[in-house]
């Protein structure tokens, strides 16, 4: 999988996700200068659709496969802050690129604010909820 993500201070981004190189550097050179440096072009190997986008807050991105997802919800406790939102979950199953390329267009990806209610809910559910939530 060929991924550009963004970076600039404190945000972060994906600017776009390619199954195949020659059209993930197509779309790199449609990014305009002004967006050019905060750009970084990345492969991970062994990623297929679908997978997931794990967004925490002053953490890198993070690219799991549908196998990694529940172990990610068994090792993600309850906190006291019942405001808190542990990370945002994007499903990703195709080709993503904004409109504007090279902008932060995330929200259009089909995503999850994983809160203490979420985790509650996934443990006493499991899977069947997150089936529920269109996460697998």
């Amino acid at each position: 999988m060929f991924i550009i993500v963004a970076t600039k201070g404190d945000l972060k981004w994906v600017s776009g996700v390619f199954q195949t190189e020659d059209v993930a550097r197509q779309y790199m050179d449609l990014i305009p200068e002004e967006l050019k440096g905060y750009q970084k072009f990345i492969q991970i190997e062994n990623l297929t659709y679908p997978f997931y986008i794990v967004e925490r807050q002053a953490s890198p991105f993070r690219f799991l496969g549908k196998d990694e997802v529940s172990s990610l919800f068994d090792h993600t406790d309850i906190s006291e802050d019942e405001d808190e939102v542990h990370f945002n979950i994007y499903m990703v199953d195709s080709d993503y690129r904004p409109k504007k390329p090279g902008t932060d267009y995330m929200g259009i990806l089909r995503h999850d604010h994983v809160t203490n209610e979420f985790i509650e809910m996934y443990r006493e559910e499991g899977t069947a909820f997150l089936s529920r939530r269109r996460i697998l």
